[in-house]
């Protein structure tokens, strides 16, 4: 069986740095997950486990050949597997967000006008679950068979972190959806702060407050992976710093979507319970984040 020869000279600290940040964010993520399924106090959208289940699905792509056991020198199979799974991954957690963010608009227009049809709504809804995956199931495919059809650029990453391909093009073709998804997000959520302030009735509420608050924050951290989409796409260097802000990213999902106030009651059981108005505070939370892991770029 092939295998695929590893960087001799990579930084073991910075393996161990990248594996750490992203094996705790694929934790991180699934402790928040089932704490919400397991939780009777903790209500979500659909499309927010959608978008929890997209960052853990990235998170085991960038440690895929980690968790098999396969890290040094591992097959050409699963070289192959994560190439193509870190590069679709990214396009997972770009879409699901997109989804995320249009059901927190559905949200927020149907408390400002006319409520949707029930039928309609149940329709939108499972358009958005379904999407993100089905675009992300095409992306692996094409990108499993480009791997297999070219084996020769199917290569061990120069920091030594995961399997990647030596081309151009996988890298534009994702950097750039990553892109253009990023800007849709923005739109979406600078639309959904504006309808808002315009209802500041809504104001009123504090679910309201805090996810305007949010929007505002999820768009400073949308320009950020905005600008990272756009350095995949124009420069082919990749260093160990950019390892290191790729895997930050999964961490930062799970501090802006593990400290909703209904989720630390359930954490920290042995305090006082709140009192219901304060823990309904984040209950059926519409917020999203924005945060776009982007995709790994080839090297000459």
């Amino acid at each position: 069986m092939t295998t695929i020869v590893s960087n001799p000279h990579v930084d073991p600290r910075l393996i161990n740095a990248f594996f750490g940040l992203q094996l705790g964010g694929e934790l991180g993520m699934f402790i928040i997950v089932l704490t919400a399924i397991g939780s009777p106090h903790v209500k979500r959208n659909t499309t927010w486990y959608t978008f929890c289940f997209a960052w853990i699905l990235s998170c085991i792509s960038y440690t895929f050949i980690f968790l098999i056991g396969q890290q040094t020198s591992p097959s050409f199979g699963a070289c192959v597997t994560q190439a193509a799974g870190i590069y679709s991954a990214p396009i997972l957690t770009t879409f699901a967000t997109v989804a995320f963010a249009l059901d927190m608009l559905l949200g927020v227009r149907a408390a400002t006008t006319t409520q949707i049809l029930p039928s309609r709504r149940y329709s939108i809804t499972l358009a958005l679950l379904i999407v993100p995956f089905f675009i992300w199931l095409l992306m692996f495919v094409g990108f499993l068979s480009f791997g297999l059809n070219n084996p020769a650029l199917v290569k061990m990453g120069p920091n030594g972190t995961y399997c990647d391909l030596d081309s151009f093009t996988p890298s534009k073709i994702s950097g750039l959806i990553v892109v253009v998804g990023t800007v849709l997000i923005l739109v979406i959520e600078g639309y959904i702060a504006t309808r808002l302030f315009k209802n500041r009735n809504l104001l009123q509420d504090r679910r309201f407050v805090a996810m305007a608050i949010r929007v505002m924050i999820f768009s400073l951290l949308g320009a950020l992976g905005l600008g990272i989409g756009f350095a995949y796409v124009l420069f082919s260097e990749q260093g160990p710093a950019f390892d290191l802000i790729t895997a930050l990213l999964p961490i930062g999902a799970v501090v802006i979507f593990g400290t909703h106030l209904d989720l630390l009651d359930v954490w920290i059981f042995w305090r006082r319970p709140r009192s219901d108005s304060r823990q309904n505070d984040d209950i059926k939370s519409t917020s999203s984040s924005i945060i776009s892991v982007p995709t790994p770029r080839s090297w000459t």
